[in-house]
Formats: structure tokens, C-alpha cells, sequence
């Protein structure tokens, strides 16, 4: 397990978040537009403190990819750059590693006009000389390690007039984190590149023992031209696109999970393109192989059926172990502005599930 324990300030729309006794999977429900894909963003920037580009890539989730200017304050509580963003994660009780988010500071140079002085716009100073994020990203062990340095990632304005973006990363420092993003939207040759690697390991065996709990057809998978082919004992091999989104979705968790041993892998609405028959499946692939590779999962929900297909998945007396290592957080925004997480261990689930709290 990677986290057990993150606080959250200033980003988005949360004031201020604390996830305590989180465990190695974490589920989020809650009302729509509650912040459940917001505090997902906010862990994963966590997980790749010294990357800048994140702070991009996270937006890009929203199908949203424009960085101007206009868009710094995006990720800013009530989009003030004044209120600078911080996070913070416990690793295994051992670590404290941080993450604060503050707007570059541009110096304006001061200059004198020469055109039309009689102009309505007239100004004496230069602007939009150059603006952007500044990361600071610090860690502590508790054997004494320490880290303290910075990224940045800064908008510019070429000689030919066009928008640059100049990113600055840290000498020093390494991510060792494995982690990955699977959107609600996700981008299926990711999918393929993990697969890839999967199959030269040999371990393509496991992939298809899993799919074939949705689809019993499946004897073989395998990468041709950067498509993924599955035997279903026809006479040709056929594209997984053919077998529908909830094969693929299944793969694409799967894969990430795989890629991502001893790390964090991030879900958002985890049920998305995929039948209630098939949940059951769903859960009892991620919880076998969190388990085999030691990766933590956050995902979102606001569907009820998953939490009923995991409290099932829980009551079997093959994933009974496993019912301590599961925890749901019920977010709710609360009239001061924070968001509260109200916590759900296994034993509580079916409590959940009869008064739907806050879930649809």
C-alpha cells in the first residue's frame, strides 16, 4: 500500500479534505459534482509530485486542453491563485511527502508608448510577459531522508508571437512511484503499450484467466499492428473492439494494475460502460491482483450496484480475507465549504446500501 493518509487544500472546488485509514482499496461515492474525480486528481498530482505536466494532463481528463494564461487559476479553490494549493500523503506511516501549487510570479517591465498615445488603451507597462505554476515538492522518511525542490512549468511568448510552454523539471530527483489514470474517457492505446509488456513477460496467461470472467470465450490474446486480437475460437483472430467497452474497460484496469506493482492506480467511475452482471467480475479481478502486485486503487462510483457487487464479492468465503483492506469514503460538502469524508469499512457496506447514502 502506498498512501494511508492524504490531506488536501485549495484545489478545485475543496477547501480542505482529510482521507484517513485508507486502505489498499479505496472506493468514492458520492452525489454528482461532490468532488470524487477532484480528490482522484489531486492523490495522482501527489503520486508524481516533481512532473509538472500533470497539472496539464489532469485537465486533459475533462477533455479539456487548453493552458493560457486564463487557465492557471483553473485548479485554484475558487480559482484565486492567492490560495495556494497544498497536499499531502502519508506513505505506510514512514513518509510524509508534500506537494504545495503557486502561481510564477511575472515581473512587469515598465515601458513607454509610442504609438497612438491618444489611444483609449493606453498603458505604460508591459504585460503577459510570462506567467505559470511553480511546484514545490518536499518529502521526510522516517530514517531521516529529506528532499526539498521544485518543478515549474511557465507560459511565454515566442518572437514570432506564438504561446510556448517551458517546462523546468528538478536534477536531482527520480519518481520511483508507479502509478497510472484511467479516466472515465480513458485512452485505450495505453492499454496496449501495458499488454505489450505483459506478453513479453509471459504473463498473458493471467490476463486471459481474468477476461474470461466476463467472456468465457477467450483462449488467447495477443498485440498485432498495435490492435489488440483475442481468439474466441473462430477461424481468424478478431479485435477486442468487437467484444464491446466492458472487455475492454476490464483490460485497460487489468493492464494498469499490472504496470503498476507496488504502486497506486487511479479509476474514475469504475463501473463506466460496464453491465451489473459484470461487476462482480470486475471487483474480484482488482481485489486478486491489487493483492498479487501490492497496488493501491482509488476509483469513484456514484452507482450503487458496484458497492452491492463488492459487498457480495466481500461475503464469499474466497474474499473474506480481503474485507479489511477495502474501505468506502461517502463525500459531502459541508456548509463552511469542506468537504468531509465519512468512512465505510466492509462491516458497515450493507448499511451504506440500504439508505443509499449519498451515493446517486
Amino acid at each position: 500500500m502506498v498512501f494511508n493518509e492524504v490531506e488536501i487544500n485549495n484545489f478545485r472546488g475543496i477547501k480542505h479534505l482529510l482521507l484517513p485509514d485508507l486502505r489498499q482499496i479505496n472506493l468514492l461515492v458520492g452525489k454528482n459534482n461532490c468532488g470524487k474525480s477532484t480528490v482522484l486528481d489531486a492523490i495522482f498530482l501527489l503520486s508524481g509530485f516533481s512532473n509538472p505536466v500533470l497539472n496539464m494532463r489532469i485537465n486533459q481528463f475533462r477533455d479539456y486542453s487548453s493552458f493560457t494564461e486564463e487557465d492557471i487559476a483553473l485548479n485554484f479553490y475558487k480559482m484565486q491563485t492567492s490560495n495556494h494549493i497544498y497536499i499531502r500523503g502519508n506513505i505506510n506511516g514512514k513518509t510524509i511527502r508534500e506537494l504545495k501549487i503557486s502561481p510564477v510570479v511575472s515581473q512587469s517591465k515598465i515601458v513607454l508608448s509610442k504609438d497612438d498615445i491618444s489611444g483609449v488603451a493606453l498603458s505604460n507597462k508591459e504585460t503577459n510577459i510570462g506567467s505559470g505554476l511553480t511546484m514545490n515538492f518536499s518529502y521526510i522518511s522516517s530514517n531521516g531522508d529529506k528532499l526539498d525542490d521544485s518543478a515549474t512549468i511557465t507560459l511565454r511568448t515566442s518572437k514570432r508571437g506564438k504561446n510556448e510552454v517551458e517546462i523546468k523539471l528538478p536534477k536531482e530527483y527520480e519518481e520511483t512511484l508507479s502509478t497510472a489514470y484511467i479516466s472515465s474517457k480513458y485512452a485505450f492505446n495505453i492499454a496496449v503499450e501495458q499488454l505489450t509488456r505483459i506478453i513479453e513477460e509471459k504473463q498473458d496467461k493471467v490476463i486471459v484467466e481474468i477476461l474470461q470472467h466476463i467472456e468465457p470465450r477467450i483462449k488467447s490474446i495477443t498485440v498485432l499492428k498495435s490492435q489488440i486480437n483475442v481468439d474466441i475460437g473462430l477461424d481468424r483472430l478478431i479485435p477486442i473492439n468487437m467484444l464491446g467497452d466492458g472487455i475492454r474497460k476490464l483490460l485497460a484496469i487489468v493492464t494498469a494494475l499490472y504496470a503498476c506493482k507496488d504502486g497506486a492506480v487511479f479509476i474514475d467511475e469504475i463501473d463506466n460502460g460496464l453491465h451489473f452482471s459484470s461487476l462482480s467480475s470486475l471487483w474480484k479481478a482488482i481485489i486478486k491482483t491489487a493483492e498479487l502486485l501490492n497496488v493501491q486503487v482509488f476509483a469513484t462510483t456514484h452507482n450503487i450496484e458496484s458497492l452491492q457487487s463488492l459487498n457480495n464479492v466481500l461475503f464469499e468465503d474466497e474474499y473474506a480475507d480481503s474485507q479489511n483492506d477495502i474501505m468506502c469514503y461517502s463525500l459531502r460538502h459541508m456548509p463552511t465549504d469542506e468537504l468531509n469524508a465519512y468512512k465505510y469499512p466492509y462491516e458497515k457496506f450493507q448499511y451504506v446500501i440500504n439508505q443509499e447514502i449519498e451515493i446517486r
